[in-house]
């Protein structure tokens, strides 16, 4: 089998973890590439059933369309951390037009379609790998020891 078909077929020969490790990394920007795809059409498909008109015709809208579509472009170029701060970027709007979508569908039985397909995109991207980082955990309080209680002082004045 020559370098092309394996390429192809996905039959690799696997000489080292090294080769296993390229190869799992390609294709996975290869997968996340395509997730940027799917999202940036249910995104569309959210812009059309919402308001009858494509994604470009919002701004919001646009500038998420723009940025899946630059996501892709950077996946496939392999440029982490522009990556990134795209993710970051991205992860940002979108969690901003869940929360709008989320309030106007209290009161709009059709916002809580958008609000589902914007879910959707979420949870692709998620799927994916792509998510904001982790908020850091906050400092705990030092537990209290045996014997340590209030105590009540005599002020005088």
């Amino acid at each position: 089998m020559n370098d092309e078909s394996r390429r192809t077929t996905g039959k690799r020969e696997v000489t080292s973890i090294e080769t296993a490790l390229r190869s799992a990394a390609e294709h996975a920007r290869n997968a996340l590439a395509e997730g940027a795809t799917a999202a940036r059409f249910l995104l569309e498909a959210a812009a059309l059933g919402a308001t009858g008109a494509p994604a470009a015709d919002n701004d919001v809208l646009r500038e998420m369309a723009q940025g899946l579509e630059r996501a892709r472009r950077l996946l496939e170029g392999g440029n982490r951390p522009d990556a990134e701060r795209w993710m970051a970027r991205v992860s940002e709007a979108l969690e901003a037009e869940i929360a709008r979508w989320e309030a106007r569908g209290r009161d709009d039985p059709e916002a809580r379609a958008v609000l589902r397909a914007f879910l959707g995109v979420r949870e692709v991207l998620w799927e994916f790998g792509l998510r904001p980082p982790a908020p850091k955990p906050r400092p705990e309080r030092p537990a209290a020891r045996p014997g340590d209680r209030l105590q009540r002082v005599t002020v005088e004045g």
